[in-house]
């Protein structure tokens, strides 16, 4: 058997490195593992180029604390708002970038990269140990409750019919202004005419520059990008930096806690007294046609995330945030954006550390 570790973080995404800074930050020894070769997870790789879920009605952050240091490590503009929303840009490369900087800066945390979880043993209702490593407590930021899965804990999963995967990729070279839904949509028409699968476009920084979400197959935007470089005024010199285009899973798992956050615990704005994060995305369902259906909070309102949705029910130290807190698919189609996600790995990680160090 391998060093022992106080907690271990499994899943380097944005909610993976709150976790893992935030419990290192206390002084727990910390072990990150992750299946990748290097830390960002969808906000470093999906394609991505928006952080969601940082801000309230006015433009101000929700959550201080790693939230905010977060994304003002990675800023290069201020908030943008789109229609009732306000969003943040920011470069993938600059995403994975500072987290190595987090990870670097923390001298009780240590990283395992190309590490697929297994070897999961559980006594007692505890995790003892996975990976050959003996760990004190356990944080799921997989995405998919892949802790949980192994360990036989009960899970609740999300609805592909209104959380449906798109792929996410970045297009240089466009010569046209789509700031607008009337300049989307004179893109879109011929698009639609030529039987493509549904897409969105959203800010980029890079100039000339937009990200799409095509709810198509991988295989199907070559010849996307080739149509519109064809058929689209604009877009003659369209290109992807991209050179590998894979589906992104808007949600998937989530393990059941001592409380399960709901679609109307969101939908009501509802505030907890263990309170440890808060949201106020509203509730974003995507169909298989790529089409978006929303519903508000009450205006100028945010909802709280309790500390006992971020407990497992069942396995006494293991904790989850981001995709795989205690929520129903109505209550992750909100929470699951990555300033949420952000928010409660940190409040993951803080109550992970106070469980082991106390004992």
């Amino acid at each position: 058997m391998s060093e022992h570790f106080d907690i271990a973080v499994i899943g380097s995404g944005a909610a993976g490195i709150a976790a893992a800074v935030s419990a290192a930050r206390t002084g727990a020894k910390v072990l990150l593992l992750d299946k990748n070769s290097a830390p960002g997870g969808t906000g470093g790789f999906s394609g991505l180029t928006t952080l969601c879920g940082l801000y309230d009605d006015a433009g101000k952050f929700l959550n201080n604390g790693f939230a905010r240091e977060f994304a003002e490590a990675v800023a290069e503009t201020a908030p943008i708002k789109t229609g009732r929303l306000w969003i943040l840009p920011y470069r993938p490369e600059k995403f994975r970038s500072a987290a190595e900087k987090f990870f670097t800066a923390c001298s009780t945390l240590k990283t395992v990269w190309n590490s697929p979880l297994k070897n999961v043993v559980a006594e007692n209702g505890r995790i003892i140990s996975l990976n050959d490593f003996k760990v004190g407590a356990v944080i799921d930021c997989s995405g998919n409750a892949e802790v949980a899965q192994t360990a036989d804990a009960e899970c609740l999963a999300t609805d592909e019919a209104t959380q449906a995967p798109a792929v996410v990729f970045q297009l240089g070279g466009v010569m046209r202004e789509i700031n607008s839904p009337a300049d989307a949509a004179q893109v879109l028409l011929p698009i639609i005419r030529a039987g493509f699968p549904a897409l969105n476009f959203h800010f980029n920084l890079e100039a000339n520059a937009i990200t799409v979400k095509f709810s198509g197959a991988p295989e199907q935007v070559p010849a996307l990008i080739e149509f519109l470089r064809v058929n689209v005024r604009g877009f003659q010199n369209c290109s992807s930096p991209q050179t590998e285009f894979k589906i992104s899973r808007r949600a998937g798992r989530m393990i059941v806690g001592e409380y399960i956050l709901t679609g109307a615990d969101v939908l009501s704005a509802k505030k907890f007294p263990d309170a440890v994060a808060r949201c106020a995305w509203p509730v974003e369902q995507w169909g298989a046609d790529g089409k978006t259906k929303l519903r508000w909070l009450p205006p100028d309102e945010f909802y709280e995330i309790p500390a006992r949705s971020l407990r497992a029910a069942k396995i006494k130290n293991l904790f989850m945030a981001g995709k795989t807190i205690s929520a129903d698919a109505d209550a992750m189609a909100s929470a699951r954006v990555m300033g949420c996600c952000l928010a409660t790995g940190e409040a993951a990680g803080k109550l992970a550390a106070q469980s082991v160090l106390k004992s």
